[in-house]
């Protein structure tokens, strides 16, 4: 359910890839974003073991474009098995790129990794500059990641998209408008301030937000009481991204980021780049947000079934069975308290 930015993997690159993997002769291949796709613009070949060739990898990156680079790892033939193909992704996002283009790059990774297959890759790293891709660049990477407690795959690509997020927040413009990320404050109409303060409260379990470009700022496009988890799917759209805030039961509030990948890819950046804002803001409200999703089908993501396995998996405070304790929600509590009531899983 991670957030992608539908770009996909070119013709091209399945097969540059697919040629690698039968052969040990490419080292490394160099990815960039052309066109809305995923393109393999250079490659470079094996010409000895790993560490000497990732010397080399610097060479293939440019001062002022982003680009991933697929590096071939040696075999590890000790257990006289072929393991198959093992690769270490490099993605470049220098500070002097664009800021559309950092976007992009932060949220392809997924579609890259997946596309290719997502098993070859065993390891990666993440630079700002062409030094961190020498070889005592991929030795310090290699000592913190060995002295470091262990992070899921998820925890490491939510750290990523943060750092990215973060850097852009610092650039004043994008597209020549102003950034509603720089220093964590977001334009939002009064309906909207309201409607988080009834969320908060308890009043609503429901409320879902919407970017108007011709005013720059966030507006409410829908707020009020479901009846059961079956209408979170319904009610948020599959076309446009949506930021939409949840109460899943009486102690679970749930923030979820719809980006359908068919969607506009300028809209798609600008929610990417205003959500740690907006995580920001809305806490400084009083809004809780016990568990975070990132969906890209909404209709098939935020179904009672899925809601029930992604929130259980990223909150500890809810009891066993707690979203079938009762078939429907009662009417909204006061604005004093939150809701006691749990809704049903059933549509």
């Amino acid at each position: 359910m991670a957030h992608q930015s539908g770009i996909r993997v070119s013709e091209n690159l399945s097969a540059v890839f697919k040629d690698a993997l039968a052969s040990e002769d490419v080292r490394a291949i160099r990815v960039n974003i052309a066109d809305e796709a995923l393109e393999a613009t250079a490659t470079h070949p094996a010409q000895s073991d790993f560490e000497q060739d990732f010397g080399r990898v610097g060479d293939l990156l440019q001062d002022a474009e982003p680009s991933y680079v697929l590096v071939r790892l040696d075999s590890d033939n000790s257990s006289g098995q072929d393991t198959g193909a093992k690769w270490l992704l490099c993605t470049y996002v220098p500070d002097s790129a664009a800021v559309r283009a950092k976007m992009l790059y932060a949220s392809t990774k997924a579609s890259l990794t997946k596309s290719l297959g997502e098993s070859f890759f065993v390891d990666e790293i993440f630079g700002t500059t062409k030094n961190e891709f020498s070889l005592d660049g991929y030795r310090q990477h290699r000592r913190h990641v060995e002295s470091s407690a262990p992070l899921t795959e998820r925890e490491l690509e939510m750290q990523r998209i943060k750092d990215l997020e973060s850097t852009a927040a610092e650039v004043p413009t994008m597209d020549s408008r102003r950034s509603h990320v720089a220093e964590n404050k977001l334009n939002m109409a009064d309906e909207v301030t309201e409607a988080l303060s009834e969320y908060a409260a308890g009043s609503v379990n429901f409320a879902m937000l919407a970017f108007d470009f011709s005013n720059e700022s966030f507006v409410l496009d829908r707020k009020g009481s479901l009846q059961s988890h079956g209408e979170l799917a319904q009610a948020v759209p599959s076309d446009e991204p949506r930021f939409v805030l949840y109460w899943y039961d009486s102690m679970t509030s749930v923030f979820v980021y719809s980006c359908p990948t068919d969607s506009n890819i300028r809209h798609r950046m600008v929610y990417s780049a205003s959500k740690y804002g907006f995580l920001v803001t809305i806490e400084k409200m009083g809004v809780k947000v016990d568990a975070k999703l990132e969906v890209d089908a909404p209709t098939q993501d935020l179904t009672p079934a899925a809601l029930e396995e992604e929130v259980s998996s990223r909150t500890k405070t809810a009891a066993p069975n707690a979203h079938i304790t009762q078939q429907r929600f009662k009417r909204p509590a006061p604005s004093s308290r939150r809701p006691r009531t749990n809704p049903t899983t059933s549509s």
